[in-house]
Order: C-alpha cells, then structure tokens, then sequence
C-alpha cells in the first residue's frame, strides 16, 4: 500500500505593515526612554547646582559668623581703651608697607564700608567688586584646646589682664601681672572680588587676614558669591536689644558700642550646566542705595543660576 507524503505547511514572514508598526511602536519606546533620560538628566543638574548654591552659601555664613561673635573679645580685659598699642609695630600688606595704624584700630571692633572697597591693601588683582559691601571684624582669638599659646616672635598677640593689656610682636610677653592671658590678634576683612583663585570668569568672597609673620594676607573663603551686603543691627535705647538695621554710612554708626548684632544678605550663583539657561530675575537688596540687582547684566551673567541667603547674627560681647 503506497503512502501518500504530506507536504510541509506553508510558512509566512512579517508583512511590510507589520514591520512598519513593529518599528513605530520601537521608536516610540526609544524616544519615550531618551526623553525621560534627558528629563533626569536636567533635574540632577538643577538639584547638583542647587545643592552646590546651598553649600557655597552655608559655608560663607559659616566663615564669616565665628568673626562677628567674637568682635570685641580682647581675653580679660573688654575694654579697648585700656589695651595699649606701642609704637613702632608695623603690619605690611600688599600694595602698601605699613597699615598698622588701621589693622590695630582695635576700639573699631566692627567696621563696614558702604557699597565700595576702601582697605589700606591692595584688592587681588587690583578688581574689588563695586557695590558690595566690605566687613572688618578685630578680636583676640580664643585658645584651641583651652591651651594658652605661647609668645610668638613676629605674631601679633595680646596679653590682658583685667587692669590693662598690651599688644606685642616681638616674642616677649609684656607682663601686666599674674592674672593675665595671652592671645593672638585676629583681623579679618570679608568683600566680594570680581575674579576668584580658581576661575577667574567667577567673582569669590575673599578675606584679609592676619598671618604668623604679622602681615596681612589673602585667602579665598569660596567662588561663586556675587554680592555681600551687610547692616548692622544698632541699639538705640541702651537695652541690649536691636531698634535699627543700618548701613555702614549711616551715623548711628558712630557710636560703636550701639553695635548688638550684624545682618548678612548674599547673592551666590553656580554656572547653569542646563544649555539656554537663562536668569534675568531681580534680587532685592537690603541696602535702599543699592536697590535690585538685575541678572543678565555683566555684572550679573543670565547663565547663573542663583539663590540669595540672609542671617542676622548676634554679637557676643556687648559694647559698653
């Protein structure tokens, strides 16, 4: 009996239609992904750059607040009158020999210099940021570690009793008796640079300070902040407490032991890693002189992006 051979079935591939939806339905998966892929993208540089404002602002209030606290803390003695400045003390800087005179103004604990840079020394590369304020703050600095330190040839210190105090330099403490302390002076001068160390297409918050030789030096306390404004907080009644926040020029200022706490506002900006960023808000500033400061002009690039901080501090020694 012969058999009869079944033929194979009859196989079929994908039609032209079917590729063509297959391929649609892939593309729109593909685009789907890089667009939610380019959305993250965008929001972690938006949250990296916040971030990098709110840490670039945290550290510069950090800085600058340990110096307003202890403005007028001279050890034992408060009294600024009674610390004695002899003569023949030179403290050097840059662009000028001898600014003594000024760097141990020490009955000037807090001094602010209204929208301009107008320090004895030299501004890094000669470009102080124009309509910012400059903040000089003078105590004695605390012991670390409870130790007393020692008399330091060519570092500025001073020794307090609580009768009187000198300010040395020469390594040789100047004895006002057995109840005294000796400390180093501190001297610190906060303004806003158009330039910073590190890019110099960013402005910097920089600070003038005293070093171990008896000069004064600069250090870059952090890139980014475009504008420091300050106003002091002056008591006005005697009873310790704030009645008016200030600028440097006003004549309240005169009477520095009215001083009780001091105001920062900021402006800090990061470059915007987004492509067409663009910033052309307007920034309030404490100062009524000053007024808005305008993003989007050269002072003010519209490719940062930015955040404005403020902190009122209080002083810990109260001027008398």
């Amino acid at each position: 009996m012969r058999r009869t051979a079944h033929a194979a079935p009859r196989q079929r591939g994908m039609t032209l239609i079917e590729l063509m939806v297959a391929m649609s339905i892939g593309l729109f998966l593909t685009g789907g992904a890089l667009y939610i892929y380019s959305q993250s993208k965008n929001t972690y540089r938006a949250s990296d750059s916040l971030a990098r404002l709110q840490e670039s602002a945290r550290f510069a209030l950090d800085t600058i607040e340990p110096d307003i606290r202890l403005a007028r803390y001279w050890g034992r003695n408060a009294e600024p009158a009674l610390i004695n400045v002899p003569a023949g003390i030179t403290v050097p800087c840059s662009g000028s020999p001898d600014v003594a005179a000024w760097a141990l103004n020490i009955g000037a604990a807090i001094e602010l210099s209204d929208d301009d840079y107008d320090l004895p020394c030299s501004a890094f590369s000669n470009s102080p940021r124009i309509g910012s304020d400059v903040l000089t703050l003078r105590h004695a600095e605390p012991w670390s570690g409870g130790i007393e330190p020692g008399p330091e040839a060519g570092r500025l210190q001073v020794q307090t009793s609580l009768a009187e105090g000198w300010i040395f330099n020469d390594g040789t403490a100047p004895g006002v008796g057995a109840d005294s302390a000796t400390h180093n002076v501190v001297l610190s001068a906060y303004y806003v640079n158009e330039r910073s160390s590190f890019d110099t297409s960013q402005p910097s918050l920089r600070r003038l300070t005293l070093r171990a030789n008896g000069s004064l030096g600069e250090d870059e306390v952090i890139p980014g902040v475009e504008n420091l404004q300050v106003q002091l907080g002056i008591d006005t009644n005697g009873d310790g407490g704030v009645d008016r926040y200030v600028d440097g020029d006003d004549p309240l200022v005169t009477d520095e032991a009215a001083i009780v706490a001091v105001r920062l506002w900021m402006l800090v900006g990061t470059p915007a890693d987004d492509q067409g960023w663009s910033d052309t808000a307007s920034y309030p500033t404490p100062d009524a002189d000053l007024g808005d400061l305008v993003a989007g002009s050269a002072d003010y690039p519209a490719s940062m992006r930015r955040m404005q901080i403020s902190k009122t501090i209080y002083l810990n020694n109260q001027g008398s």
